[in-house]
């Protein structure tokens, strides 16, 4: 289902209620004092064969396991937090860690990937949420986030064989309720747990979330 103006504006209202409440304030004063806007995260973790669990930091200021926050990632600021409406889970294939310019993909396209089968663990797994040592999301299943379009690409790039059909504000994309408050001051821990680690990844490979939902900036108190 694509987005709408009234789905939207449910989102919004729903997650000014729940910063009021997390924040003890009146709604209205949540709405004006935290400047709530539309907004994303976008955090990206290798896909390894030496592991069965990516885990991804939310905050900006948590070093990633290989110390790389990729110039693609978008990553929650300290002092602001943010609600996510919905969740969209990606596989890519970049260049290397300074590439900009790679697409995101909502299913393992053979043409593109060439260890596609080996790397099909990863929509056998499960994405977990924990805040301050709090399971919010105990288990999110990958699979419902594959998204394979009517129209695939099938060979090299081109005339004869197409990109992929893809709409980004739809595919690999699923929306995300009961609503979750990740506060930039809070301890937030999100992992992707697979059943087994692929036996063979593609050099470069990539794991992307992204979340869609409401910002509060400058929300929280950093010491």
């Amino acid at each position: 289902m694509r987005n709408n103006s009234i789905a939207l504006r449910y989102d919004f209202e729903n997650a000014a209620l729940v910063f009021a409440k997390a924040f003890n304030l009146p709604v209205e004063q949540a709405k004006s004092q935290f400047k709530l806007t539309q907004s994303f995260l976008r955090l990206e973790q290798p896909l390894l064969t030496t592991s069965t669990i990516l885990s991804f930091p939310v905050l900006n200021n948590i070093q990633s396991a290989n110390g790389i926050q990729y110039p693609t990632e978008q990553r929650l600021n300290q002092q602001d937090s943010f609600i996510p409406t919905s969740v969209g889970i990606y596989v890519a294939k970049p260049s290397g860690a300074t590439d900009a310019a790679f697409r995101l993909y909502s299913y393992l396209n053979q043409a593109v990937f060439t260890n596609a089968g080996a790397m099909q663990a990863l929509y056998n797994g499960y994405l977990s949420l924990t805040v301050n040592n709090v399971v919010v999301s105990p288990k999110w299943d990958i699979w419902k986030h594959w998204d394979s379009d009517t129209t695939q690409q099938t060979g090299a790039f081109g005339a004869g064989s197409p990109g992929d059909e893809f709409h980004g504000s739809i595919d690999g994309k699923f929306p995300m309720q009961p609503y979750v408050a990740l506060i930039g001051s809070k301890n937030i821990n999100l992992q992707i747990t697979m059943p087994a680690a692929p036996t063979a990844v593609d050099a470069n490979s990539r794991v992307v979330i992204l979340f869609e939902g409401i910002l509060a900036q400058n929300s929280t108190v950093v010491v």
